[in-house]
């Protein structure tokens, strides 16, 4: 690319960029600033050094490279002035803000894993629930009477008003952990297999556990496997999605890197992608926690669940909408 195209290209960025620099070159704390100027700054100032070593290896004029020397050097002084915050207080500030903010930023990709999940969730399910049969052509012949027998004992606690016994909450706590983030990953990292592997990933668990679903929907037990899900299925179904979204981030920079390197593409487009996995993180340990602990109980209305599981979802979609506009 010759030099006048690379500026024309670039340009509006390093305007917004130098126009954020100057806002915080004149405060004395970065709290007086909103949080998403300061991630627009550090977002700008790893695209800035990424312009700089184009411009370095591309031998543009030294008026650029200085030019870009210098934006870069204000963007670190500004950047690294700061005491660095403790790990709760960055923990508080993704949760706060960091979170809903990026999945906003990243809507295309999130929108995208949407459909990927539930698209095929929602065929699954409604095809099951015509056919029952077909869910053991989808996932095995046994698949729907071992769910339909678990939950069957789930369903007698309920008549008795009973739970079960409290030290299995822990163990299965941390098997859920596990169990899903691992699923989360594999989704994740199969990005870089030209966002191949997220999409096949994504479409299966769609289609496997909306079969599941439709196929409880017929079961003696399947109220209780409903009330079970409700509440923790806000959390784990919502983290499947953004891990996905972040698979497919992967999965762009492999394939569309643009004018970068594909490498300095990945670099980039892959800590978009892990703030969406770390999402994604967040929310199945919420969902490990409620499914360990909340989701079991059977000495509670049934239909207290429900509330509580339909609530939960309004929840987490207003949470990732709403949350972190006015972040500081």
């Amino acid at each position: 690319m010759k030099q006048g195209a690379f500026e024309n290209q670039y340009q509006s960025l390093w305007q917004a960029y130098e126009q954020n620099l100057v806002a915080f070159e004149q405060q004395t704390k970065r709290r007086h600033l909103p949080l998403t100027q300061a991630q627009d700054l550090l977002s700008h100032y790893g695209d800035v050094c990424q312009h700089l070593a184009l411009a370095q290896q591309r031998q543009y004029s030294a008026g650029l490279v200085a030019y870009l020397q210098q934006l870069a050097a204000r963007g670190h002084s500004q950047i690294y002035r700061y005491p660095a915050r403790t790990w709760w207080q960055r923990l508080l500030a993704f949760v706060r803000s960091g979170l809903p903010e990026a999945v906003r930023r990243e809507k295309k990709v999130v929108c995208w894993a949407h459909v990927l999940f539930y698209g095929p969730f929602l065929l699954a399910m409604l095809v099951v629930i015509i056919q029952p049969d077909w869910l053991a052509k989808l996932a095995g012949a046994d698949v729907g009477a071992q769910a339909a027998s678990s939950y069957q004992q789930m369903a007698d606690d309920y008549a008795q008003g009973v739970n079960r016994p409290f030290w299995q909450n822990p163990a299965m706590f941390g098997f859920y952990v596990f169990n899903n983030i691992g699923i989360a990953f594999q989704s994740f990292a199969s990005g870089l297999l030209l966002g191949i592997g997220t999409v096949y990933t994504t479409v299966y668990n769609g289609l496997l556990i909306g079969g599941v679903m439709g196929y409880m929907a017929h079961q003696p037990s399947g109220l209780a496997f409903f009330s079970f899900v409700g509440a923790h299925g806000a959390f784990e179904l919502t983290g499947l999605v953004l891990a996905a979204a972040g698979g497919l981030r992967l999965g762009l920079a492999v394939l569309m890197p643009g004018e970068l390197p594909r490498y300095l593409a990945l670099k980039q487009q892959g800590a978009r992608a892990a703030v969406l996995m770390g999402g994604a993180f967040l929310l199945l340990v919420v969902a490990a926690l409620i499914e360990g602990f909340w989701s079991p109980l059977t000495s509670i209305p049934m239909v207290l669940k429900f509330v509580v599981g339909g609530a939960l979802w309004i929840w987490v979609y207003a949470y990732l909408l709403l949350a972190g506009h006015h972040g500081s």
